[in-house]
């Protein structure tokens, strides 16, 4: 059984595997609502800390969240 899942930012600047940072989530004892939120939560923190806050990547960062939140939930167990 998984008892978590791993995200890493899958932004596209982050190619390399020191840039990204990784964020394990626990699923034990969670409903599914809640793994959802934290997910959330957590593909915004590794987003905050690898995406870089210029105003020439408008949308890097919200581009981050979304495909980071996305390729965790591609992770789940069935």
């Amino acid at each position: 059984m998984i008892r978590f899942v791993a995200l890493a930012a899958v932004a596209a600047f982050a190619a390399s595997s020191a840039n990204a940072s990784e964020i394990r989530v626990s699923l034990v004892g969670k409903s599914a609502d809640q793994i959802q939120a934290d997910l959330l939560s957590a593909s915004r923190q590794v987003c905050m800390r690898d995406v870089p806050s210029t105003p020439l990547i408008v949308g890097s960062y919200g581009r981050c969240v979304r495909d980071t939140f996305k390729a965790a939930q591609a992770r789940l167990p069935a």
